[in-house]
């Protein structure tokens, strides 16, 4: 850390604006994170345990090591990333891609290879937003390098939220490039009002601990217990100076030595660091580079808009959301119409968020509300660049929405029998 250079608001301000909320050139690009859980006889599978079945993939060549220090295993399969989350999930990072097809493709093909080898050892891949079977306490931490053993301590000062997300919850993130300056003000606009609208219309964790969870999205639920200053979608009228007050006052989940990690507390802000100091000095820009890492909210800016609402889908439905988000961002009417639906609503967004998590569709102000979205990017989808959606995905969007949304119902609603029994 350097004692001796003090970072000020506007010095991370003009660094947010520089990189986190960048504009981007040229056509839009789509990149994809798939996280799901890995088990065998419905239980979480070790890490080692999966380090073993692929390992014939890595002596074949078709997966390289490409795994940083301090960061758990990662292999390559072209431009195609595998990584493991703490409690053993695997996850599948596509490259950014002018296609939707093309980035689902990448994903898809990962898959597959994978399942020539996990069958053999009785593991299967399970699409769903929160491991149905298993406690936290059921799944050890499987990635004890400093990082996370900060997070998991940072976290249990909080609650049992933390370690729920960390072993359990699976989501599919949806990275999209932010455009024009004019647009990546739009569409961070309309990311962060729609977020908790994709809660619902997605929604796909309805059991959790081998138990009904009596909530859609059981993983939705444990991410509003897992750290309020750190977590939710952002709606102020200014997205940079917005995002660096939310980073300013989260709390400061770790801070970084030369050998280690030093877990930090949740009644200490990065604000309180940079203006106070502690026995180490001060942070550094480094250190808030790191520290944004650490913030977890619907939608994430990075060079581009992470957008973090979304249950780990079934792979049949993968394509939809990826196609119905990125659309009502891509198209310019439809981010209008979306935007002028949801605006007068950000007094009562907090509530449509938990009624998403909890209700799904079942409340019939979301429902309409998800009803009216779906339509929009429905009828956008044709205005598209050509190739952007494919006819199958866009015939996909069309069978979601007339089996799911259009009848106030979501992925979650399929989990159960008409006599309300888990189909498990």
């Amino acid at each position: 850390m350097d004692t001796e250079r003090r970072l000020d608001a506007a010095l991370l301000l003009s660094d947010l604006q520089d990189n986190a909320f960048a504009p981007s050139d040229g056509p839009p690009r789509v990149g994809l994170e798939v996280e799901m859980l890995a088990v065998r006889d419905n239980a979480a599978v070790p890490i080692s345990d999966l380090l073993a079945a692929i390992d014939p993939l890595i002596g074949l060549g078709e997966l390289a090591d490409v795994t940083v220090a301090g960061s758990p295993p990662c292999y390559s399969y072209g431009s195609t990333r595998l990584t493991f989350e703490p409690g053993g999930q695997l996850e599948v990072i596509s490259a950014p891609h002018s296609t939707l097809a093309d980035a689902l493709a990448d994903v898809s093909k990962l898959e597959m290879l994978l399942d020539r080898v996990l069958g053999w050892r009785g593991i299967r891949r399970v699409h769903a937003g929160i491991n149905p079977w298993q406690q936290s306490s059921d799944v050890a931490l499987q990635t004890p390098l400093p990082r996370y053993k900060a997070m998991h301590e940072y976290f249990a000062a909080i609650g049992p939220g933390g370690a729920r997300m960390m072993r359990l919850c699976c989501s599919l993130q949806i990275n999209i490039d932010l455009g024009s300056p004019e647009q990546a003000a739009r569409r961070w606009r309309l990311a962060n009002l729609m977020s908790p609208l994709l809660t619902g219309i997605f929604a796909n964790s309805p059991v959790a601990g081998g138990m009904r969870a009596d909530r859609k999205s059981a993983r939705a639920c444990v991410w509003r217990d897992v750290d309020l200053s750190r977590t939710g979608a952002h709606f102020g009228a200014d997205g940079p100076t917005d995002y660096l007050d939310f980073a300013l006052d989260a709390g400061l989940m770790g801070r970084r030595t030369p050998s280690d990690y030093r877990p930090g507390r949740p009644d200490t802000s990065f604000r309180d660091w940079m203006e106070r100091g502690d026995d180490a000095g001060y942070p550094t820009l480094d250190d808030w580079h790191y520290h944004l890492t650490t913030l977890f909210p619907q939608v994430r800016p990075r060079g581009f808009l992470e957008l973090r609402a979304i249950d780990a889908p079934a792979a049949r439905w993968r394509a939809v959301p990826v196609a119905v988000a990125t659309t009502l961002l891509l198209d310019d009417a439809a981010c209008a119409d979306a935007t002028g639906l949801l605006e007068p609503l950000v007094p009562h967004m907090d509530d449509i968020e938990r009624l998403s998590a909890v209700c799904g569709l079942d409340d019939p102000n979301v429902a309409a509300l998800a009803q009216s979205l779906m339509r929009t990017a429905i009828d956008a989808i044709p205005r598209l660049a050509e190739g952007w959606c494919s006819p199958s995905i866009a015939a996909d969007v069309a069978a979601f929405n007339e089996r799911f949304t259009a009848r106030g119902r979501c992925p979650a609603d399929d989990w159960f029998g008409e006599d309300g029994a888990w189909r498990a």
